[in-house]
This record gives C-alpha cells, structure tokens and sequence, in this order.
C-alpha cells in the first residue's frame, strides 16, 4: 500500500491550491474500510482558503477526476470527497494481486529499504546510572530505543546507538565516601546489590550529616583532576555496572554501538569552556559560567549553566561537548535522545546553546520524552531505596506466563476442540520455561511500546500477562495460531512445501474478511514510516492489534483447510502472509516469537 500513498500525494501535490510540503505520512487511515484506504483531511487549508473543509475536499476530488486520465484512475486509484475529507480507495482486484505477491515474494523482506539508503540516525536511549541496578523505569527508553534502531535499519537508515552511561557526577563523590565509611576499598568483592544498598545507605545518613555533602563534592572534584585513588574505585563501580546492565540487555535482545558514558567526554570539557569563553558566548554570573539562551520561538529560557563556581562541570556541560562529538564522528542526519519528561527543559537549553554556537546541524537534534512506571502512584526513587528492579518485573512476568499455560493446559487436555497452537502436556521443562520467557518479554516490552511514550505507564502485572485483549501474549499467539494452521496443512496433506504466491488462485478471495485482511497487510510499510517519523513505536503497535483483530475476523469467517485445493490455497496464502507480517513486526519490536505457546 506504501506506492498506492505515495501516488495519493504525488497526485495532491498536483492539484492543491497552495504550495504544500505534503508527505506520505500526512495522509490518514480511515477507521471505516468502506471510507477508502487512504484519506486526506482539509481543515488546515480552510483558513488559507477561506472556505469550509467539505467544499474544499470536493473542488480538490473534482480536480483530480478532471486533472488525470480516467484509466489511470480506474486502475490504481479510486477518488472521491466525504465530508472534510479527500479519499482515496484501492481497487480490490488491483490490491489483492498487487500485495499479496509483494509480501509473498521470496527474494525481499516487505517493507524493507535498500541498506544506508538514507542518512545517518544517532540514537541514545537507555543510560543509566552506573552503582544502580536497570530499574523498571529504564525501559521506557530502552525498549523504544531498541525498536527505533531495528526499525530504522529496517527502513534504511545508518543507525548509531549510543548508551550515555550516567558514570559522572556527585554520586561518584557520595560512593567514595560510602567506600571509606563502610571500609571498602578497590580490593573488595562486590556485586551490584552491594553498591546500591553502600549508595542508599550513605544518602540516608547524609540527610542528617551535611558533612557528607561537603566530602562528596570534594571527592568528584577530585575524580575530575584525576585522583589515581578515587579513579580506582570509579573504574571498579563503572565495570561492575556494565557487566550487570548487559546481562539485562542480553534478556531483551537490546545492542548498543557504543557504550559512551559522560566520562568519555571529560578532556574535551575544558577546551570547550575555553571556546566558549573566547567567542562570548559563555559568561560569568555569580562565580558560575552561563549560557544566555532562547528556545525555538526566541522566548527567554533559564540560562544554562556549564560550570559551577566551584569549577565543576554538570552534564549540560558533557552533553554539549558529546553533542560536537558524535557529529565530528558520525555526520548524522537525525539526532534523537530518548530521556524521560522531565530532562525537557535540559534539552532546550542543550539545542539551544548548539544553535547559538553556530552548528546548524542542531536543528536535527530531538528529544523523545518518556513518562514514568508507577507502582500505587509513587514514583521510584533509587535514592531512597524504593525502586523495582527491571529484572524483578521480568521474573514476576515470567511467573505469571507459567500459571496461565499451565491452566491453558489443564483446558485444552479436557477439551480436545481447544484451539491448537499451545504446548503439549509432554513438553519438558526446559521447553516451558523457554516458552515462558519468550512471553514475560514479550508481554513487558509491548505494554511500554503500545503506550504514547510520553503518558505515564500503571503496572498492573495481571492486565500485562495476558492472553487477551491489547496485549504482546495476545499478538504472540496470533503468530502461533498462523503457524499452526500452517503445520495442519502440512500433516493432512491439503498442502505440501511452502505456500507461495499464485495469481490465479488469487481471483477466489472475494469475501470482505479477505479483501480487508490484505489490504491491512499492505499497509505495514506505511505504519513502520509513521513510527520512525513521530519516534513512537505505539504506531507499529497497534497496527499489529489491528492486523490480529481482522486476520481472527478472517479466521472465524472463513474456513482455511477442507476446502477444495485452490481455494485452500489461496486461504493459505492469506494465513502465510498475516505470519510474516506478524512475524517481522514483532521482531521489529523486540517481541520473542515461540514456535508454540
């Protein structure tokens, strides 16, 4: 469908009024099949116009029957007006052999662009704090990032990604401390629960000594001159760390390029500020250096601060100077930081300096901002020792998955009419816990991806793990039933090798289950651009609903095996498609796909 919208606004384009940047991804699916497959929306041209949407949509709709030959039309696309909208219909015979032969060819992925086609995308998503553990909350970033990265490589892109490890900072200063209250030292053996429990504690006591403070901040200035003991016991934190973060990323499938944490960009601070001072741009306030700086509409912002006055930097310092860096390293196109909500301002004062400095590659920079987990409406703390591990949720997940199939067991042994697709009672324990992770993945990451990342997330661990309703078991079982049915075809014989395209036995789908099924199908291209345009992988996701909701409307209208050869084909062909589809999809997403579940 991704041609048949490109020819939607190739041929708007023509005929609008004024001139208009207008885009594939501007154009809207319509909730009604029987509206059209396409449809582009009039109201931002009335006030240009000055005259009502619905006018404006029918002169527009009578231009382009005027305007095109009539075949032209007939044989690709079908236009016409309802209400404020211009809509465009893909005719059925033309959609069903067009898609269904493009998804089922065996040389391309559907949807796949050619390699480095176009451009260069920096990512940085994850990043956290070196001595914590992955929280929950951390995978607002992470999964979204991951996804962004498949997808994008997926889409063509050059993707970077980058993990800016939190590795710098007073907390730094508050560990060595903790190291020397608690008799550690770079010899001892520690583990990752070791260092949180040092760093909460030492938080704790500081509330009631404000000592502690004053040597913490002495402590990370002299991490910053290069003290070799305290650098020791930095490097000691930092290796632990990573060691532990990519166990969990291992889990969820998640790479990164480069593991660059603010402390990469330590030597280029100085230089930096020395520039900065040079062109005036940074100036003295109260013994601290500032920034003066505007956002995009030239409103005043806080100045951003780059250097204490006690000589320190912050890390609006670092993430201006990783900013210069990774564009001297990489020439991107596209800059996207993926950080909670809360680092909004942080960002505009970050892209801001960028711009005053003179870079015009700041206008490509962008942050993506991410709500919070909540668990009873209380936002974690890792500094008071209130924080739920990412680990934790993933072995709750991974528990709930057991006790659901096992009851899936219990139902399908006592009624043999069950649907099929599920382990059988013999499947060993390796297998089910195979299974079981696959699913507690699976059922974690979709729940944040199915969410607009900027909305907060509530926990609800019996809504997540579910075999119904909007959920990543719900879609991973969909993919299972696809391979199920296709496993029957091949045990009875009704088909035999892989089930490939064939023109004519394309012309028996008739029914609207059928039609619709494909035409949603073809539609896959189009809503992977949408995610990587608006850097929401909830696009990808619901339209992954949508396609297990109308391929089951599919399923139960329209009987797939017992019917005569060709027609049985050609149901088939409907059933490998909505696999791949799925299949590629959930991958895309980082959703696991077991064989059976």
């Amino acid at each position: 469908m991704e041609r048949f919208a490109q020819l939607a606004a190739e041929t708007l384009r023509s005929v609008l009024p004024l001139p208009q940047t207008l885009q594939v991804t501007d154009l809207e699916i319509p909730h009604d099949p029987q509206l059209g497959d396409f449809a582009f929306p009039c109201f931002k041209l009335a006030k240009q116009l000055r005259k009502s949407p619905p006018q404006i949509a029918q002169e527009i709709a009578q231009e382009i029957a005027q305007k095109l030959p009539r075949d032209e039309i007939g044989e690709t696309l079908q236009v016409s007006a309802v209400g404020p909208y211009v809509n465009f219909t893909v005719p059925p015979r033309v959609a069903l052999k067009s898609l269904l032969k493009d998804i089922l060819s065996p040389d391309t992925s559907y949807g796949r662009l050619s390699p480095g086609s176009r451009g260069t995308w920096a990512l940085e998503f994850s990043s956290p704090n070196v001595a914590k553990p992955l929280n929950i909350y951390h995978l607002r970033t992470t999964a979204l990032g991951a996804a962004l990265d498949r997808i994008g490589r997926f889409r063509g892109y050059t993707v970077v990604t980058l993990n800016h490890l939190g590795d710098w900072g007073k907390q730094y200063g508050m560990l060595t401390v903790a190291f020397r209250l608690f008799g550690k030292d770079q010899d001892s053996v520690l583990t990752m629960k070791d260092l949180v429990e040092m760093y909460v504690k030492i938080n704790a006591m500081a509330e009631t000594d404000p000592q502690i403070e004053i040597e913490a901040k002495q402590s990370f200035l002299k991490l910053e001159q290069g003290d070799p003991k305290i650098t020791a016991l930095w490097k000691k934190c930092v290796i632990l760390s990573i060691q532990e973060f990519n166990r969990q990323y291992l889990r969820l499938g998640v790479h990164f390029d480069h593991f660059w944490g603010e402390s990469f960009y330590k030597d280029q601070l100085a230089p930096l500020l020395q520039s900065l001072k040079e062109k005036n741009i940074l100036i003295e306030s109260e013994g601290a250096w500032i920034v003066p700086v505007q956002d995009e509409d030239d409103k005043e912002l806080p100045p951003c601060i780059l250097q204490k006055g006690d000589g320190a930097t912050i890390y609006a310092t670092r993430d201006v100077a990783a900013a210069i860096y990774r564009y001297e390293q990489f020439h991107f196109d596209r800059m996207t930081y993926i950080v909670g909500a809360e680092q909004r301002l942080h960002f505009k004062q970050v892209f801001a300096v960028l711009k005053k400095m003179g870079f015009a590659w700041a206008s490509h920079c962008e942050h993506v901002p991410t709500g919070l987990y909540r668990f009873k409406d209380a936002k974690m703390s890792t500094r008071k020792g209130n924080f739920v591990t990412l680990e934790e949720v993933l072995e709750l997940a991974k528990e709930r998955a057991i006790t659901l199939m096992t009851q899936r067991q219990k139902a399908a042994a006592s009624s043999p009419q069950s649907p099929s697709g599920g382990p059988s009672s013999e499947s060993s324990d390796a297998e089910q816990a195979l299974i079981a992770e696959a699913v507690a993945v699976g059922a974690v990451v979709f729940h944040d991806l199915h969410t607009d990342p900027v909305r907060d997330v509530e926990f609800d661990i019996d809504r997540i793990v579910n075999f119904e309703g909007e959920t990543g078991p719900y879609l991973q079982y969909a993919h299972t039933r696809c391979l199920s049915i296709l496993r029957k075809a091949q045990e009875t014989q009704q088909w035999t090798g892989p089930v490939t395209y064939n023109e004519s036995a394309v012309s028996l789908l008739q029914a609207p289950e059928e039609l619709n099924l494909v035409k949603t199908l073809g539609q896959f291209p189009l809503h992977l651009e949408r995610t990587l345009t608006f850097a929401k992988a909830s696009q990808l996701a619901h339209y992954l609903l949508d396609v297990t909701r109308i391929f089951g409307s599919f399923y139960r209208e329209c009987q797939v095996l017992g019917n005569p050869p060709e027609l049985t084909h050609a149901r088939l062909m409907l059933v490998e498609a909505t696999r791949r589809i799925l299949g590629t999809g959930l991958n895309l997403l980082g959703i696991p796909l077991p064989e059976r579940m």
